[in-house]
């Protein structure tokens, strides 16, 4: 198997694309690009704000004894 990754919308690739997918032996598969709130939710991100309340609330967890 062999994966290419097609990054430009020129009429080369296009007539690249269209060649190969004439090709018995050859599936063109495309890639839905995300939104941004949909590539967020699939890595389970969180939002800056929480990221920082949650950093603050272990820090101030955090013993002194252990930075010594």
């Amino acid at each position: 198997m062999v994966t290419v990754i097609i990054k430009d919308q020129t009429a080369e690739a296009r007539k690249f694309v269209e060649h190969v997918s004439t090709l018995p032996f050859a599936t063109i598969v495309r890639e839905k690009k995300k939104s941004f709130q949909e590539a967020c939710a699939d890595c389970k991100a969180v939002s800056v704000d929480s990221f920082v309340d949650e950093l603050s609330a272990r820090i101030e967890k955090w013993p002194d004894h252990a930075c010594s």
